[in-house]
């Protein structure tokens, strides 16, 4: 696979045989990866504080004393950029939508009974750039375009944003704070929450946590450095 999107990725799970299986399964997927591990929220923070990582795999139980949100919190409060897929088999909605309303760019789940052929699904369809989600929120059918295969996407551009609303979406589909995005695109934050709500607007949903689950709907591929929406 020409993996355009990640290079450096961390991988933090506390059950020693779950992590080298899934880090298996990864690299089978992606050689050319360069995959860290951490077995506690303590080392994942001391990962993340040494080395920048542009993708991270979190199990949302990860410890008696933390969870993958408290994680998910401490990137959000350090500004750290990069794309944080959970992974849990507890998937249902309340809680896939929690992850994604504190940082998480995706989701999968470890309860499918098909396993192996479901992560290697979901590694597929994060590896092109794109967010992954469980059917618990994404549903089936409804009057949302339904995403392609896990080897296509769609580019942001199809969606004729203007160019700001455009860079702001692909930071949203991050899972960047507002505060990170007015960073990254050098807007107050107030400017940043104006893009926004004009983007809730344009597709009609109500919270920036719904607007990820429609673009993950339609395949929407969150642009690489390289290919980002001129402003």
């Amino acid at each position: 696979m020409d993996n355009l999107y990640f290079r450096h990725v961390l991988l933090v799970e506390d059950e020693g045989l779950t992590r080298i299986a899934m880090k298996s399964l990864i690299l089978t997927s992606e050689p050319t990866l360069d995959i860290d591990e951490a077995g506690s929220y303590d080392a994942a923070v001391e990962r993340l504080q040494n080395k920048a990582y542009d993708l991270v795999f979190l199990d949302y139980q990860i410890g008696n004393n933390h969870t993958g949100l408290d994680l998910l919190r401490w990137l959000q409060e350090n500004e750290r950029a990069a794309h944080v897929v959970m992974l849990s088999a507890q998937d249902d909605r309340e809680t896939v939508l929690d992850c994604i309303k504190n940082g998480a760019g995706g989701f999968i789940s470890k309860a499918s009974e098909e396993g192996g052929a479901v992560f290697r699904e979901a590694l597929q369809t994060i590896l092109n750039g794109r967010v992954y989600l469980p059917n618990s929120v994404l549903g089936k059918g409804g009057h949302t375009p339904q995403s392609p295969g896990p080897s296509k996407g769609v580019p942001i551009d199809s969606l004729n944003l203007p160019p700001r609303l455009a860079q702001t979406l692909g930071f949203l589909l991050q899972g960047m704070s507002n505060k990170a995005i007015a960073r990254k695109m050098n807007i107050a934050e107030n400017t940043a929450k104006e893009y926004i709500s004009d983007l809730l607007s344009r597709f009609n949903v109500s919270r920036r946590t719904f607007l990820i689950v429609e673009m993950a709907r339609r395949g929407i591929e969150i642009p690489t450095v390289a290919h980002a929406p001129a402003v």
